[in-house]
């Protein structure tokens, strides 16, 4: 297999590494591989332990075609991902695992619920995690609660869609152990969803949504995934990946499949608005849907979000995202105050306070500028306004991810502008990220990145995805004519 070893590579990949109490983030992009094993005098490996059950050349990752695969090369004690141990071959190494979004490698014992001391534990993920890692040492007489209320908690996580009391760890029989408070959003512990108490062993992974917990020798090691609102466009990490190789659905006569897109490879920062464009047919619903986790069944490849596989967990993270459809969803006879209430006491953990809900109503009223109608009737306002309450219904919950079917429908040219602005505004300054299919293409400008589709074959195909100055010298024209190139040539065009 070969590998070019020291050019920068595309990505934002990273692999986060624990040893004893030492954690280490390492971001992959600076090489096409880095050696795994345990340092010596004479071996300084990139990614190096000190652990004597870590063989001195263990392992490697290796990008190829710009995606991460790990290879054991023949080691004493092997390597575990997702708890299952690699087979080596006849040659002595493994054959290459394509890793996704939080795979968890380990080099340890025998048997991973009686792990050795001396173990290591990896985490990789195909986006830059925060490394923002921070610590806290348990106790055995007194129990540790997580969650969102300051009064309860011994560790506050301020997120709307965490629970007041969300988790708790405690100290029973000799060990430690997580349980679900019978939080909202739900407790993962490797990547398994749990409703009882479970004991923890070293190196335990415990998340839920985008925040992770590792548990390891009576210590937490923690990193909640906090928005980067300060950060500028070109420091913004990337929080969406969709590498989408088919999406199939029945076919019109009930027997047999269709094929409505392919080979969709995208990525999206955190705090971009970004556009989805193209003719009708092109897939451009098909690819929100997918993006956004609503609609994957028939799906195949990877869509990550934060960390998170969209494809198998869902579940983990819905709560970030919000899907606002074209078709208006309020009740016309509330005020706009009256409809976010009942919003966000349907959407928020049941036990957010009146206080907090307030709290997210008078925010999110702010956010959309529908201060001077909030006590009106949303059968009085504008049409611009009742579009911002469509959107604010998701808002409300603090949504993390915003996908927006059509916004600006039927809006004249001077309310579409404010639409867009005011959207520009939640990505760079909440951090929001915002997907949004739109037709009218006039303000394009206002928009951080384009994603533009076409059908081919009669199938969904990307055409192009960057910022909309690039779509200009990737067309040689505006993005307006580049609609007519497409319907004349979509073959020139399709990205493989």
């Amino acid at each position: 297999m070969e590998t070019q070893a020291y050019l920068p590579i595309e990505g934002s990949s990273s692999l986060t590494t624990l040893e004893k109490n030492n954690i280490r983030s390492y971001p992959l992009d600076m090489r096409r591989e880095w050696n795994i094993g345990r340092n010596t005098i004479n071996n300084s490996p990139e990614i190096g332990f000190v652990s004597e059950i870590v063989g001195r050349n263990h392992g490697s990752l290796v990008n190829i075609d710009n995606r991460w695969y790990y290879i054991d090369k023949g080691s004493v004690n092997g390597t575990y991902i997702n708890g299952v141990k690699l087979e080596n071959g006849a040659n002595g190494t493994s054959k290459p695992y394509m890793l996704k979004n939080g795979d968890v490698l380990r080099i340890d014992s025998d048997n991973l619920s009686d792990p050795d001391s001396r173990g290591v534990w990896m985490m990789f993920t195909s986006e830059l995690l925060n490394e923002n890692w921070k610590t806290l040492q348990l106790n055995e007489k007194q129990n540790v609660i997580i969650g969102r209320d300051e009064e309860v908690c011994n560790l506050v996580i301020p997120h709307s869609y965490i629970s007041a009391k969300h988790l708790q760890i405690g100290f029973q029989n000799g060990r430690y152990y997580v349980d679900d408070c019978g939080s909202y959003a739900g407790t993962w512990l490797n990547n398994e969803r749990i409703d009882n108490p479970v004991y923890l062993c070293d190196k335990d992974k415990i998340s839920f949504c985008d925040c992770v917990f590792i548990y390891n020798e009576g210590m937490i090691f923690y990193n909640t995934n906090e928005l980067r609102k300060e950060a500028s466009g070109s420091e913004r990490r990337i929080v969406l990946k969709a590498d989408i190789k088919t999406k199939k659905v029945p076919n019109n006569s009930g027997h047999g499949e269709k094929e409505i897109i392919r080979n969709v490879n995208v990525e999206v920062k955190e705090g971009s608005l970004v556009a989805l464009l193209g003719s009708s047919g092109a897939g451009k619903s098909t690819v929100m849907n997918c993006m956004n986790g609503m609609d994957t069944k028939g799906a195949q490849g990877d869509i990550s979000y934060k960390g998170v596989d969209l494809l198998e967990n869902f579940d983990k993270v819905k709560y970030l995202i919000g899907s606002v459809p074209q078709n208006e969803v309020f009740h016309p006879m509330l005020t706009v105050e009256e409809e976010l209430r009942e919003a966000a006491i349907i959407r928020l953990p049941g036990d957010t306070k009146r206080k907090e809900i307030k709290a997210h109503v008078d925010n999110t009223i702010s956010q959309l500028k529908l201060d001077g109608v909030r006590k009106n009737k949303i059968s009085k306002c504008s049409g611009g306004e009742k579009k911002r309450v469509n959107i604010a219904i998701e808002l409300v919950a603090d949504r993390q991810l915003l996908c927006l079917d059509e916004p600006d429908a039927g809006l004249d040219p001077g309310m579409k502008r404010e639409l867009f602005g005011i959207l520009a505004e939640l990505a760079h300054k909440e951090g929001k990220t915002i997907l949004v299919i739109i037709h009218d293409v006039s303000d394009i400008h206002m928009f951080d990145q384009v994603i533009m589709m076409t059908k081919y074959e009669n199938v969904g195909r990307l055409a192009f995805s960057g910022s909309p100055a690039e779509a200009g010298e990737y067309f040689g024209t505006n993005i307006k004519e580049a609609y007519g190139l497409l319907d004349s040539e979509p073959e020139k065009y399709i990205q493989n």
